[in-house]
């Protein structure tokens, strides 16, 4: 049977390596260390102000005590604090309440934004007291201040995603309160036009000076004026600042127009509403305020509009905003690696990569042994290991690449050497042995493509292919075999055709004694100067010629030693077979005998009965010869 590996069991371990490198040093830190105290976590106070009387009776006032007292306080007030329920927001009943409740929803967005952060940062924060804790002996002096330090981040992150939850569920009833309001409340327009105008005047008046002051201040910094450029600048993030608090007054005056067209059902609030989110993205980089607030402006307008008539309504900003939508679907996190969030996105995203890498390496193969068959100074072990090591090169590019672009820090790699002690405990010794030996061999090149090798007594034939993991063979009976490369550097390897491709042939011959030996020597080397044999190599030092090399039982012994140049020497058993009938017809038309064993037999003790009947079958045969020496009529008839 014929096996072809596809480098599936490569691919295997490459994946099971990486993820061991990741996962495996954390799960025996955290085996081998200290464990946290899990009534910290219970959020008892009976059991914080127990620990606290405990410090207080150590009358202790190092910092260490210090900072232990300051966390259980925290811990306490926790504990016996009732967490928020929520936020609780009411209908506006006036113009000036509709207006503040805008104007906290800003305040809402902003604030998530914020709480994303610090949850991020509490994260992190207690990922690495788990890892100074998972380090630490149960009799350190400092544990106890780790837990607490843990137990209060832990909290605080409940804490956190508590308000950041209130926050995204006050933003989601905002817009449906805002239209029941349109009903009952009054706006001035007239009023909010002319202030719409006069903050659009301030702001562009603002605009200009703040560009001509950019202007002056090249010329300045030009003049190496540094002292009148640095107040400059000062006056300069003032008038910016001026334009922040008019472009707020701004976005909270169109809004009150937008409010008065949805009212009226006015289409202009379509208008309006993209207005709004313009001066939204002008107004800050705060990519979450931008949707929260474009988002506010399509859920009213489809409440008040319905949503066929916002569908044909909308224009590239609620395009914008359906994409943004998706992007923040597919974006979110689905599993995280070492506190690495994974998002639908990032996995697609590195798959690709990782996909582009794998069409990329075979591109390059492909082309490589292309161009390397029009040049013939390269050999075919030199394109093989050019081709080889650029793909595996692309393919591990391609693989780091997707790890990056999933946001895996590249520097984790730094613990690859202990993950390669936990896998090789796994059963991976064999993996890693082969995959170094493959690189030895691809650049010692003791063993080419190409090569004829004799591995034992059992395989010999053409090196095929040299992989990471194993090497094929494929024998003379067409047969591929596949070896380990750490099998070709325990064992020894003969290689037929490591420096060039001439091998000598020995093929033993006998002749019958009384035969010239001179006479047999002549013959076959002259018979050879005569065949028409191309790979017959000549040279110097090696030349075809005939020995002598025992007298034997019956026979003298002969051997033909030739130096054959050519692919036959791969062919050992089919080179041997021509030559012997090369020889066999060279001595017969010479007359010279090749002869076969003979042997005396002498018996030196037999059984008697054995022996009586050898008597009777000679004396009976002595009677019909004695007969058969008197010839009859008809015999003399016949003669």
């Amino acid at each position: 049977m014929v096996i072809r590996g596809k480098g599936m069991g490569r691919l295997a371990a490459m994946v099971f390596i990486v993820t061991v490198s990741f996962t495996g040093p954390a799960v025996c830190q955290k085996a081998l260390g200290a464990k946290i105290d899990p009534q910290l976590l219970k959020w008892n106070p009976a059991y914080y102000k127990k620990l606290m009387g405990r410090l207080k009776d150590s009358n202790s006032t190092s910092d260490e005590f210090l900072l232990q007292k300051t966390l259980l306080k925290r811990l306490i007030y926790f504990a016996t604090t009732k967490p928020e329920s929520g936020m609780k927001i009411h209908v506006p009943s006036n113009q000036d309440q509709y207006l503040n409740l805008f104007s906290i929803f800003i305040s809402w967005s902003k604030d998530k934004v914020e709480l994303t952060k610090k949850i991020r940062e509490v994260r992190d924060n207690m990922e690495v007291l788990e890892n100074q804790i998972a380090l630490m002996p149960d009799t350190a002096p400092n544990l106890l201040t780790l837990e607490l330090q843990y137990a209060f981040y832990k909290k605080s992150l409940e804490v956190y995603q508590a308000r950041l939850s209130a926050h995204s569920q006050a933003i989601k009833q905002a817009p449906k309160l805002m239209v029941n309001a349109l009903s009952h409340i009054s706006i001035d327009i007239s009023n909010t036009r002319a202030t719409l105008e006069k903050n659009r005047t301030a702001i562009e008046r603002l605009e200009t000076r703040i560009r001509t002051g950019l202007v002056e201040k090249e010329r300045l910094i030009l003049l190496q004026k540094n002292d009148k450029a640095d107040r400059l600048n000062a006056q300069i993030k003032k008038l910016q600042d001026q334009r922040q608090k008019l472009l707020v007054d701004r976005l909270e005056t169109l809004f009150l127009e937008f409010s008065y067209e949805l009212k009226n059902k006015d289409k202009q609030a379509f208008a309006t509403g993209n207005e709004i989110v313009k001066v939204t993205s002008s107004l800050t980089d705060c990519r979450e305020l931008y949707n929260d607030i474009a988002r506010l402006i399509n859920t009213m307008e489809t409440l008040v509009f319905g949503v066929a008539s916002t569908f044909h309504a909308q224009t590239l900003q609620e395009i914008k905003l359906l994409l943004s939508k998706f992007y923040a679907t597919i974006n979110g996190p689905i599993f995280s690696i070492n506190g690495t969030p994974i998002s639908i996105l990032k996995l697609f995203i590195a798959c690709l990569v990782l996909f582009i890498g794998f069409v990329a390496g075979n591109i390059y193969k492909s082309n490589v042994n292309r161009i390397s068959l029009a040049n013939r100074t390269l050999t075919q072990a030199t394109r093989t290991l050019l081709a080889n090591l650029g793909y595996y090169a692309i393919v591990v590019i391609g693989f780091l690449t997707g790890l990056k672009v999933m946001g895996i820090d590249l520097s984790s790699f730094a613990i690859v050497a202990g993950a390669l002690t936990v896998g090789i405990g796994f059963g991976l010794q064999n993996i890693v042995a082969n995959f170094v030996s493959g690189i030895i061999l691809m650049f010692e090149r003791s063993v080419k493509i190409g090569d004829y090798i004799e591995f034992d007594e059992k395989l010999r034939g053409r090196v095929v292919d040299i992989r990471m993991r194993s090497m094929t063979i494929n024998t003379n009976a067409n047969i591929d075999v596949i070896v380990p490369n750490q099998d070709f550097i325990q064992h020894r390897v003969i290689n037929w055709t490591m420096k060039d491709h001439v091998r000598r042939f020995d093929i033993p011959f006998g002749v019958a004694y009384g035969t010239d030996p001179e006479r047999v020597k002549k013959i076959v080397i002259e018979a050879i100067r005569k065949y028409n044999y191309s790979e017959i190599h000549t040279s110097l030092t090696k030349k075809p010629c005939v020995i002598m090399e025992k007298m034997g039982d019956s026979s003298l012994n002969f051997c033909l030693r030739i130096w054959i140049n050519g692919p036959d020497i791969m062919k050992p058993n089919a080179t041997r077979s021509r030559f012997l009938l090369f020889i066999y017809r060279a001595l017969s038309e010479a007359g010279i005998e090749i002869p076969f064993p003979q042997r005396d037999i002498h018996l030196r003790s037999v059984e008697n009965e054995i022996l009586l009947c050898l008597s009777k079958g000679t004396k009976e045969e002595d009677k019909s010869l004695s007969h058969n020496d008197t010839p009859s009529h008809d015999s003399r008839g016949l003669e």
